[in-house]
């Protein structure tokens, strides 16, 4: 008998889960160093305290739904002093401590829709909750989402729109306004995943979503070049840029293979799951594992090309709640049997 989750089974979940992961908060507001792999907290900060675009560098003045909710937050005064490695930094830490406190409130809420799609599926508070926990147990979680720049609310509305997407709901596009000013690679994401799924399944709905990821990405496009154009990355969006970063390479390949790696605990682990059945001749969804190659390849090209350096499994890692549900998907059997 299917039990149907409501609002107050949610709110119960997003405070077990807040209460789970606390430690998690209080370790990056007492130790974290935005020097140390999220050093764009450094172009967010003129947004977060004074809500300043134009002293901000595109694409970073294009981020604008996470840093006008902080500098709202920063501005209510809301703050809790205490010694932390940040105070190494002239800068004003309420700043600092709103913007991780914002993001740990997105990974806390990314983890409870997680909670709603496997339960959805599964009808297992058990498997939902393993989902939710695993989010929380990924290295980019850690060390990129609740530190203090703006992964955690991509990856939060990345979730909102696969949510809507595995439904084939159109309530999908009202997430892709929201990321046009959030982050746009999300919409690279979903024009390969749209195209093959169109390609495979011969469904309108993957059509749809294939246009519409195309001209969201047209419009942040235009509005980059344009209205938030400043010329510091510039490079990033000439694709003679683009060419050239692959034949003069600006980074170590075994820094950046090793990093990368580090970074993809996750991964490695829904990769584990199917060599398992793999082995043992169990059958697994090779179409999804498809999807994550070429995915893969897509954040490689595209890291090389605007030359992100050993950011590839940070940017890979905003994805990580589609791949969460796979391991579920391909876990629950192995232990049912």
């Amino acid at each position: 008998m299917t039990t149907k989750l409501n609002y107050k089974h949610l709110i119960g979940i997003w405070i077990l889960l807040f209460l789970l992961a606390f430690p998690l908060f209080y370790f990056v507001l007492k130790f974290g160093n935005p020097l140390f792999g999220t050093n764009d907290f450094f172009q967010y900060y003129n947004l977060y305290k004074d809500f300043d675009i134009a002293a901000t560098d595109s694409p970073f003045n294009m981020r604008l739904i996470s840093s006008f909710i902080i500098f709202c937050m920063y501005k209510s005064g809301l703050y809790y002093n205490t010694a932390t490695a940040f105070d190494v930094f002239a800068l004003d830490k309420a700043v600092y401590f709103n913007a991780v406190l914002f993001n740990y409130l997105c990974v806390i809420t990314t983890s409870t829709i997680l909670f709603k799609i496997v339960y959805k599926i599964h009808n297992s508070y058990l498997w939902a909750l393993i989902s939710g926990v695993l989010y929380l147990l990924g290295f980019g979680t850690l060390f990129y989402e609740i530190m203090p720049i703006t992964d955690a609310l991509s990856v939060l509305l990345f979730t909102l729109a696969w949510q809507e997407y595995i439904q084939k709901n159109y309530k999908i596009f009202v997430w892709f306004i929201f990321l046009i000013f959030q982050r746009e690679y999300i919409f690279l994401a979903f024009m390969l995943i749209a195209f093959c799924d169109y390609i495979k399944f011969k469904n309108n709905f993957f059509l749809h979503v294939l246009i519409s990821s195309i001209s969201a990405f047209i419009i942040y496009y235009v509005l980059r070049k344009t209205l938030f154009y400043t010329p510091t990355y510039n490079h990033q969006t000439d694709f003679t840029y683009f060419i050239k970063m692959f034949t003069e390479l600006r980074f170590s390949i075994w820094v950046y293979f090793k990093q990368t790696l580090l970074t993809m605990n996750l991964s490695l682990l829904y990769l584990f799951i199917l060599a398992y059945k793999y082995y043992f001749k169990i059958p697994f969804n090779r179409y999804f594992l498809f999807l994550f190659m070429l995915l893969f390849i897509q954040i490689n090209i595209i890291s090389f090309a605007a030359v992100f350096g050993n950011n590839t499994g940070r940017y890979f890692y905003i994805l990580i709640p589609m791949f969460i549900i796979q391991i579920i998907n391909e876990t629950k059997p192995l232990i049912k049997n």
